[in-house]
Order: structure tokens, then sequence, then C-alpha cells
């Protein structure tokens, strides 16, 4: 390999930042049809007739919906529709796609994104614009913090014992 793709220990280097970035949107994307899904299966289900009736079990559903998409995609190929778009693969250290344990842990720290603000949001007693301005400015920084790793891996992918590699051909 290049020594331009070569990171510590010889090996690959993270997917740029702003590739990642851009496959996290796209995986927004394609999530949205995924809850949207989820949403009216459930609605129907159990006869909901607004988001605020019963919203902690559409909550619930829509947690284990995307724990599923994500756990399943990563164990199977290390990769989700949108990581396979961006040529992006998630693995553990002997460079398979992780297990089903390994791949839990990512998807509950990867909560690290999203959570903390919204939970000062709540606690602050913010509106919704003050809170998406808060999240927003949370996922950058969170974004940017890998910046401060020598292998520029997200820091969920490190305490997880995941990282996400370059599969560009």
């Amino acid at each position: 390999m290049p020594a331009s793709t070569q990171g510590p220990s010889s090996r690959p280097r993270a997917p740029a930042l702003l590739r990642r970035l851009a496959a996290l949107l796209y995986e927004a994307i394609v999530l949205f049809g995924v809850l949207w899904a989820v949403a009216m299966i459930y609605g129907l289900a159990v006869g909901q007739r607004s988001g605020v009736m019963d919203r902690h079990g559409l909550q619930l559903a829509a947690c284990l919906a995307l724990g599923l998409y994500f756990i399943g995609f990563w164990t199977r190929a290390g990769q989700t529709v949108a990581m396979r778009a961006w040529h992006i693969r998630v693995i553990d250290a002997q460079g398979r796609p992780p297990r089903f344990w390994r791949a839990g842990l990512r998807f509950l720290l990867g909560w690290l994104w999203v959570l903390p603000p919204l939970a000062i949001a709540w606690w602050a007693g913010l509106d919704h614009a003050a809170g998406l301005v808060l999240l927003a400015v949370w996922i950058v920084l969170w974004a940017f913090a890998c910046l401060l790793r020598e292998d520029r891996q997200f820091w969920h992918d490190a305490w997880s014992g995941t990282r996400l590699v370059d599969t560009e051909p």
C-alpha cells in the first residue's frame, strides 16, 4: 500500500472526515424511509391516531428497528447501505466485520452523537429551534473530535474496538 494510505501500525487510515460525514447524511436519508415504515406499521398495529399517543412505544419500536438495521448490516458485511455507497467498512481488530456484541456496543456508543445535546436541551428547557442548533453544533464538534486521535477514528469506534476503513477500489 502506498504510504499515503498507511496509518499507525501499517493499518489503512480512516476514510476522510468529509466522506464519513457525507455517508452519515446519506444514512439519515435512508433511515428516514426505514423509520417512516416502522412508524406506519407500529401506528397501524396499536391504532395510534397521533404522534403523541403511545409515543414511548413508538420510540422503543424505532430504537429497536435502528439497532436491527445497524447491527445486522455491520455483523454481516461491515457496511450499511450508505457505507457501501461511500466505500466505507467497519471492522474489528482482526479486520473482520464486528461480531454481535461489538456491533451492539458500537451502536450504543453511537448514541453519543445525539443524546448529550438532546439531554441538555431537555434539561435546560430549550425550545425546538435552540435544541436543533445545539444538536448541530454538538455533531460538528463530536465529528471533529476524531482529529484529536492519531488514527482519525471516531471515539465511539475506538471505545468499541472497531474502526472505519476505506474500501474504495
